[in-house]
């Protein structure tokens, strides 16, 4: 994993400092999220491949679990981002953020067993 997160920062040279879901970047903390399932036969290669740190990809399978369209549609930008070669573009890095958003707008009531806030503070920490 560490492998695949190292090849791919030198493709997409990421100088906003920011991950594909507009998270500060931190280097030690970056992970490969699979934009298709590895159980649905997606591999472990950069065309497959986001760069997330591991606060979004956990809020991004949140968002898997309670909006799977909005799950589709970020991994959707994710596949675009990653054929073209470069980091997001501000375009993209905007839809995202609208995404997001809405998401949190919609789920904002959200609760977990324990009665807690489903969407955490930390995920909203964005840009």
């Amino acid at each position: 994993m560490k492998q695949i997160t190292r090849e791919m920062l030198k493709i997409y040279k990421p100088i906003s400092n920011l991950d594909w879901m507009n998270y500060k970047l931190v280097k030690k903390d970056l992970t490969a999220h699979h934009i298709i399932k590895k159980e649905f036969g997606g591999k472990l290669e950069q065309n497959n491949i986001a760069l997330l740190m591991s606060t979004p990809h956990q809020y991004l399978h949140l968002i898997e679990y309670k909006d799977i369209n909005t799950y589709i549609t970020l991994n959707k930008i994710f596949k675009i981002i990653n054929n073209q070669l470069h980091e997001p573009t501000l375009e993209q890095r905007e839809i995202v953020e609208y995404l997001l958003q809405d998401f949190e707008y919609q789920h904002r009531n959200d609760k977990n067993s324990k009665g807690k806030t489903l969407i955490k503070r930390e995920y909203k920490q964005r840009w």
